[in-house]
């Protein structure tokens, strides 16, 4: 058994410092949907790796709320944004819906465990990431049954934010883990780099996609001048 847990601590640590150094090489070829593609499909194989042995660990070996929580954080979002742009602008599946409410359902369940239990844990680190999985599987839940129409456009943003939440999960559990004696600074800074690189790369994408609807309505009114 020490043997397989020991394999199993291998295998994470090493497809997740594989995944943040992909993570790189990702936003580098940003510009470039070739490389892009190519390296984002690397990172998810690194990702879905690194959620299956977490989960396998969490459940055969130790028990740890941060790190069940960052677990069903990145792999939701990772799975979310991977999803956003392969539909795009069609509607998410049944089994996608099964899914976010059975991601919430779980991170509710063993947080009030957690509470009912007690024990050494931060609700300053705990909370917040919580918080992010209730956003992004919420959003998803409303877009699918209520607002699907106005917000189906915004399947870029949502890759972005989800990406990024899924890259910034694999960063506070490497930073926590590897500078623990630092928390819960450690755990909360690659979150706070990450939501900044998140409203910035929105914000860039946001402003390309209002210059080129402006100047799409601008060629269009010139075009129509000309034929009268």
């Amino acid at each position: 058994m020490h043997t397989l847990h020991s394999v199993n601590v291998v295998l994470h640590v090493l497809f997740g410092t594989i995944g943040l150094i992909l993570g790189v090489f990702v936003l580098f070829y940003q510009n470039r949907p070739r490389q892009h593609t190519r390296y984002g499909r690397y990172f998810m194989y690194c990702l879905i790796v690194v959620v299956a042995t977490a989960f396998f660990g969490i459940l055969f070996f130790r028990s740890n709320p941060f790190l069940l929580i960052l677990t069903l954080l990145g792999g939701y979002v990772g799975y979310s944004g991977y999803r956003a742009v392969r539909l795009r602008e069609q509607r998410t599946s049944n089994f996608d819906m099964l899914l976010a409410i059975s991601v919430l359902m779980a991170g509710g369940l063993y947080l009030r465990s957690m509470q009912l239990a007690g024990g050494n844990w931060s609700p300053a680190v705990v909370y917040p990431t919580l918080s992010a999985l209730v956003l992004v599987a919420g959003y998803d839940l409303v877009k699918h049954f209520w607002l699907y129409h106005k917000l189906k456009t915004w399947w870029l943003y949502e890759h972005i934010y989800k990406m990024m939440s899924a890259y910034s999960a694999l960063a506070s559990a490497f930073s926590g883990t590897v500078l623990s004696q630092f928390k819960p600074y450690s755990q909360i800074l690659p979150s706070v780099v990450c939501v900044s690189a998140i409203v910035y790369f929105i914000w860039r994408q946001a402003r390309k996609r209002a210059f080129l609807t402006a100047k799409v309505a601008k060629t269009f009114a010139k075009n129509a001048d000309s034929i009268t």
